[in-house]
């Protein structure tokens, strides 16, 4: 079985958010939207290759000074709640960027609305550096993998062979 789809299958046992098979698009407003922490961010690929709204991007040239390739940050503004990015970066990267964050806070901290469809165009995403990496306002309140401690040891065995060959 392959690690994503233990994942998905961890993650429906949890009743997180069921996630479209296909791509699929925002229907209803999350609970809790995703940020990734810039600064643990190594920009590998894996959660914009895993999320199924494709909401992930790499930021602009410069957005965080002094990085060759910059960080991912998902537009949270499309963001379905769903956790995939929170376990592939726990599970599959051990980099561990990535946590989410009430809704209803994110609304308050940013001055924003986050609706029950995504925006008619994309917002793009800024690196929120302050408020949800190390040391920022927020990231003390952010929930990371909820699966990590629940896992077998078959399923550590097989998430230990898939980050070997990535």
């Amino acid at each position: 079985m392959p690690a994503i789809d233990i994942i998905k299958r961890r993650l429906k046992e949890d009743r997180i958010p069921e996630t479209p098979e296909d791509l699929g698009v925002k229907k209803k407003r999350p609970r809790e939207v995703a940020f990734m922490d810039v600064n643990l961010c190594f920009p590998c690929g894996k959660c914009p290759e895993f999320c199924p709204v494709q909401c992930i991007e790499y930021l602009r040239p410069g957005s965080v000074p002094n990085r060759g390739v910059q960080p991912v940050q998902d537009r949270f503004q499309e963001c379905i709640g769903c956790y995939i990015c929170v376990e592939v970066c726990a599970l599959l990267t051990d980099y561990d960027a990535v946590r989410m964050y009430d809704t209803n806070l994110v609304e308050e901290a940013l001055g924003v609305k986050i609706g029950d469809t995504a925006p008619s165009e994309p917002i793009p995403a800024e690196p929120y550096e302050e408020l949800f990496s190390e040391g920022g306002k927020y990231r003390h309140l952010g929930k990371g993998s909820r699966i990590r401690e629940k896992m077998t040891a078959e399923e550590h065995a097989i998430f230990n062979r898939e980050r070997v060959r990535s």
